[in-house]
């Protein structure tokens, strides 16, 4: 599972994709309303959220989802049925 703060960000502004072991995120947070009142602290700006990762093979691509629930995307990367450890079971004779 891979989760990232992403504040300001609407989910239709949210960018995630998959390529040849790469995942990439990208997010756009649009400019604050404009009024006649300035900012006397601002915490984050407005721009784009850029980060790739590599992502190992043990990873099934096909089976990659998000969830985005209130500024946090969740990206679950779910492991190759191959990969997983399983229970062998022992057979008396």
């Amino acid at each position: 599972m891979l989760v990232t703060d992403l504040p300001g960000v609407k989910p239709s502004d949210i960018d995630v994709h998959f390529e040849e072991g790469e995942l990439s995120i990208h997010g756009r947070v649009e400019p604050r309303a404009a009024d006649a009142k300035e900012f006397l602290l601002a915490e984050y700006g407005v721009g784009d959220f850029f980060r790739t990762f590599r992502v190992s093979e043990q990873i099934d691509a096909t089976k990659i989802h998000a969830d985005y629930n209130s500024g946090v995307l969740t990206l679950h990367l779910p492991k190759v049925e191959a990969i997983k450890p399983r229970k062998i079971a022992v057979l008396a004779s």
